[in-house]
């Protein structure tokens, strides 16, 4: 049951907006990602080494597909444009570029601040372009936004806890040698 202002936005959406279409909710969402790896590629600064940062980003986007995907299926919130299906709460592409913006602002903090959190811009972009394709309720909205800065999180504190771990086991920070432990244990 929406919200009376889900119901005015939706209102909105439908009266001056109601053919709106665009494919760019879907590129926004992996625009933090490939920022993040061609700056590292250019020689920029980053938190964490690339073989880090994919393990990371694949982490990242583990816990929130886990989250997502099952809430979506136990809640099974209508979308609101009739006929869409079932699958509204939470949004998918909202949390994917939440998710992608922490990833870009934890990893670029110290060395750009600003294009830091410009990540979040374009996570918000996908949000309100979630809402005027008629995709999502207000509410989905924001519980992607929250699930996807939390598994970010979330994700990088396991990584954290693990990459620690295997240092102080071998006494050696080289990410080869990490890389390497972390084959043996999944296998």
């Amino acid at each position: 049951m929406p919200l009376p202002i889900e119901k005015k936005i939706h209102n909105y959406v439908e009266e001056k907006h109601l053919f709106f279409s665009t494919s760019v909710d879907f590129y926004l969402k992996w625009l933090p990602y490939a920022t993040v790896f061609g700056f590292g590629l250019a020689g920029v600064r980053t938190k964490s080494g690339w073989k880090k940062q994919v393990v990371i980003a694949a982490a990242t986007d583990a816990i929130r597909y886990l989250i997502t995907d099952n809430l979506k299926k136990i809640v099974a919130e209508h979308r609101p444009a009739p006929q869409t299906g079932n699958r509204s709460f939470p949004s998918g592409h909202t949390s994917s570029s939440f998710a992608g913006a922490e990833f870009m602002h934890k990893e670029l903090k110290t060395s750009i601040p600003i294009l830091s959190c410009a990540g979040y811009l374009g996570a918000t972009a996908t949000g309100v372009i979630r809402i005027y394709k008629n995709r999502h309720w207000l509410r989905d909205i924001v519980a992607g936004a929250a699930i996807g800065i939390l598994s970010a999180k979330l994700a990088y504190l396991l990584v954290e806890r693990f990459w620690k771990r295997n240092k102080n086991e071998s006494g050696n920070a080289d990410p080869n040698v990490i890389e390497e432990k972390m084959e043996a244990e999944f296998v």
